[in-house]
């Protein structure tokens, strides 16, 4: 709303208007001119309004309309007010004379004036404006559906997007034929990320007006934005849907649980503990490097990597040669793991690689994931 200072202005500039009007109508001598610039310039100075200022005027403007109009309105209703003996002789407000049958014409000349300043704040990106004067036009005459609707495109614009809902619904309630409600419809709920509800409002106006550019357009960007989200949801969470795939014993998956409870895998790590063979594999440029990307990205390294990376394989042959005199009390260790594996028997690294449990769960893990990832496009 506006502030007292602001009115006073605007009605002060409204003065300046009137009399460049009448001077442009020739309503007056060339010496009355005269005058009248002389009168134009007191009361800017009254006022402190720069006339120089297109900025200034722009904003204090009542066009498209004028002072000789408005003042026409207010002699109207006076004389409606008379003839009607009422006792209420006040200047009319801006409060509507509905009767009976609906607005007067009186009241939906004056809602036309304020929808009409309403459109020439949203040429000027005044929404707040706009929305007010769309607002005082629906006060008078509330039947109306551009009234609704042209304050829902404000409100879109304004960011009130739940606002701008509620009116463009309103104003398909009050003409259902009125495809311009269905654009504003669409547009509010895109702004709310609502965009089946967007592509809905589009197809519903389209129905109306096949032709409306604006609404093909709009449609197509509500479709391409519901299908983004569609995409965007299935793939929101794909390392979460992978480890539940491979935590689990059914579907091809890799046992995790059967893992860690194998008595003969558990022997080799502890093997791998008590002859240093563990700190030397976790020294290995590989493994670090797979220790770093699973802590970086959460996911588990491949199996298929760690059987065909050279570092490890090597490490392995190297950790099997190196221990090859000590395979007895080793290879008993090893012997309920892996009963044919002699040569790798003292090395836990290389039985580690050799048990065919293990290689089973990977086998088993790696099908399970080349199954999984054709479900997603």
């Amino acid at each position: 709303m506006q502030t007292p200072e602001e009115s006073r202005n605007r009605l002060a500039m409204a003065i300046i208007e009137y009399l460049d009007k009448a001077v442009a109508d020739s309503l007056i001598s060339t010496d009355g001119a005269e005058s009248l610039e002389i009168a134009k310039q007191c009361i800017s100075d009254a006022f402190e309004l720069d006339l120089e200022d297109d900025a200034e005027t722009k904003a204090l403007s009542l066009k498209p309309f004028s002072l000789d109009k408005v003042f026409d309105v207010y002699m109207a209703t006076q004389a409606k007010l008379e003839s009607s003996n009422s006792t209420d002789k006040a200047s009319v407000d801006a409060t509507p004379t509905n009767t009976a049958s609906g607005p007067s014409d009186e009241d939906r000349m004056r809602a036309d004036a304020f929808k009409a300043e309403g459109n020439s704040f949203v040429t000027q990106k005044d929404y707040k404006n706009a929305i007010d004067a769309y607002t005082r036009a629906i006060d008078l005459v509330s039947d109306t559906a551009v009234y609704y609707g042209n304050r829902a495109a404000a409100y879109s614009q304004y960011g009130e997007h739940e606002k701008a809902v509620a009116d463009a619904k309103q104003a398909l309630e009050i003409d259902p034929s009125y495809s311009k409600g269905y654009s504003r419809l669409g547009l509010a709920h895109f702004g709310l990320g609502q965009y089946k509800e967007a592509a809905d409002a589009y197809t519903d106006g389209l129905a109306l007006d096949p032709g409306n550019k604006v609404m093909l357009a709009s449609l197509e960007s509500a479709k391409s934005k519901l299908a983004a989200s569609s995409v965007s949801d299935r793939a929101a969470s794909p390392a979460s849907a992978a480890a539940q795939g491979s935590a689990g014993s059914g579907g091809g998956g890799f046992d995790l649980a059967s893992l860690m409870n194998n008595p003969a895998l558990m022997n080799m790590a502890q093997s791998m503990m008590a002859n240093g063979g563990l700190e030397s594999l976790m020294s290995n440029p590989s493994v670090s490097r797979m220790a770093e990307n699973f802590r970086n990205t959460g996911q588990t390294p491949s199996m298929a990597d760690m059987m065909n990376n050279p570092e490890l394989m090597d490490m392995a042959r190297n950790m099997s040669g190196s221990a090859g005199g000590s395979s007895g009390n080793a290879g008993t260790a090893d012997s309920s793991a892996n009963s044919g594996s002699s040569g790798a028997g003292s090395n836990p690294l290389a039985s580690l690689m050799n048990n065919p449990a293990l290689m089973d769960m990977a086998r088993q893990f790696m099908q399970g994931n080349n199954g999984g990832s054709g479900g997603q496009q």
